[in-house]
């Protein structure tokens, strides 16, 4: 629920939101984090990356090791987990209302474990989105400036000290972006499950188009490519098919595909193949990780 609190002196609400982040030390860099549950932190992905271990620093300054439980490079977001020490959890509102020009800010700490901050506004506000890593997030929240040193994964929230979720460098060379809220509820379950998010993968390739079948013009993705022993080309599926619906809802993209294929499930593709309507049952299968070089 959208709430209508009053605004807050700054250093009042930098005071209530740092009560719950926490610092991350690792061998090469140093960046912030919040604590989503009790043992849990969220934090920025490139935070972590090639870390060979994780310390965290909390309020008192105590640095504690950590393990990394996953990451997902898709929306910048890593979780760790450390013995809990009572930190505070964050109050955090998926549906706060955000608008271009309100007043934000991150919070982190220092390894000695003193907080810092930093204060700009928000630069766009629009809606979901995916980043050029592939991931979706829920809606864009852009910072209109970047983000100092050490603030990565730090908590981001407005003047009335309303958590908006976690700053994120990865996205944009000049302004730092808030992972919001919603986003980090998806992903964190899945990072703590299976240590990554989990995508649903056909083995194909395809763009929109307009094709006939049964002599009715529709709507679907024209099959462009298939990988090599993919589940599309398992299921029968050809190069020139017309995908028009999936479990009977049409698809206009790739990527609104992609987003009703959950790992597992066995799915019905109506297709166009010649003009002739056909119907192919797929098993949907995990995406394979993607390979450098």
């Amino acid at each position: 629920m959208t709430s209508n609190r009053e605004p807050l002196p700054l250093a009042d609400a930098v005071e209530r939101v740092g009560a719950s982040a926490v610092g991350l030390v690792t061998r090469r860099q140093r960046g912030a984090g919040l604590i989503w549950r009790a043992g849990v932190v969220v934090t920025s992905g490139s935070t972590l990356w090639r870390a060979r271990g994780v310390a965290v620093v909390l309020p008192d300054g105590e640095q504690v090791d950590a393990d990394v439980r996953g990451v997902d490079a898709g929306t910048d977001l890593a979780v760790v987990s450390f013995a809990d020490h009572g930190v505070p959890l964050a109050e955090r509102d998926a549906d706060a209302d955000v608008r271009v020009g309100d007043v934000v800010f991150a919070v982190g700490r220092e390894p000695s474990g003193a907080l810092q901050a930093s204060f700009g506004h928000v630069g766009a506000v629009a809606g979901p989105w995916r980043s050029w890593r592939g991931g979706r997030v829920e809606r864009l929240i852009r910072l209109d400036g970047g983000l100092y040193p050490g603030l990565a994964g730090a908590v981001v929230a407005d003047a009335a000290g309303r958590l908006l979720g976690m700053a994120s460098p990865m996205f944009s060379r000049h302004h730092g972006v808030v992972v919001p809220v919603a986003t980090i509820e998806r992903v964190v379950e899945q990072l703590l499950t299976h240590g990554r998010v989990r995508q649903g993968y056909l083995g194909i390739a395809a763009q929109p188009v307009r094709a006939l079948r049964d002599g009715i013009g529709v709507d679907g993705l024209l099959v462009s490519s298939l990988a090599d022993e993919g589940p599309g080309a398992r299921a029968g599926l050809l190069v020139g098919d017309v995908i028009v619906a999936l479990g009977g809802q049409g698809v206009g993209s790739l990527e609104g595909l992609r987003e009703h294929l959950q790992v597992g499930a066995e799915v019905h593709l109506d297709i166009a193949r010649g003009g002739r309507a056909h119907t192919l049952t797929v098993q949907v299968a995990e995406r394979p990780p993607a390979r450098c070089g």
